[in-house]
């Protein structure tokens, strides 16, 4: 190679140097800084989302605050957590989509739903607030085919 190099002409050797330059930043940009520019216009659209819906929570928190937020005294069910949390996701229509609820405790359960329907789920979470269930973590991605998600959760009982 430095052999070949050598016997090229200063003008050869200057145009190749030229040429590899443009070559170095040609890939600097395509692998570099495109990538991280596509990054960034992706992420402050997801930022402007994101301020959108915070905008929506706002006054909606607001008016649950002035209602008194969800009911906490929940209807007379001696059934155990376990049970509720089950009977309650197949009553809502999720049992299809029910891969499992694990105790943990007395207190606590964990529940994990594949490819929900997002509406149910969150209607059944919202019956579950006010039975008294709270909903300590909450974990959900977006599944095949729309307004289905994977998500995990972890339950507790509440004021009862």
């Amino acid at each position: 190679m430095k052999a070949w190099l050598a016997s090229l002409s200063a003008r050869d050797r200057r145009v190749l140097a030229v040429g590899a330059a443009l070559v170095a930043a040609m890939l600097l940009w395509a692998l570099v800084w495109e990538p991280l520019a596509r990054s960034r216009e992706t992420l402050r659209a997801e930022a402007a989302d994101n301020a959108a819906a915070l905008a929506w929570m706002r006054p909606t928190a607001e008016r649950l605050i002035a209602r008194g937020g969800v009911a906490a005294t929940p209807p007379g069910d001696d059934r155990s957590l376990l049970a509720r949390v089950d009977a309650g996701a197949r009553e809502a229509g999720l049992a299809s989509s029910l891969l499992g609820v694990e105790p943990l405790g007395g207190d606590r359960v964990r529940v994990q739903l594949g490819g929900a329907d997002f509406g149910l789920l969150a209607d059944w979470l919202e019956r579950a607030a006010a039975a008294g269930i709270v909903i300590e973590e909450f974990s959900a991605q977006r599944a095949a085919g729309p307004g289905r998600v994977d998500a995990r959760l972890l339950l507790r009982e509440g004021v009862r």
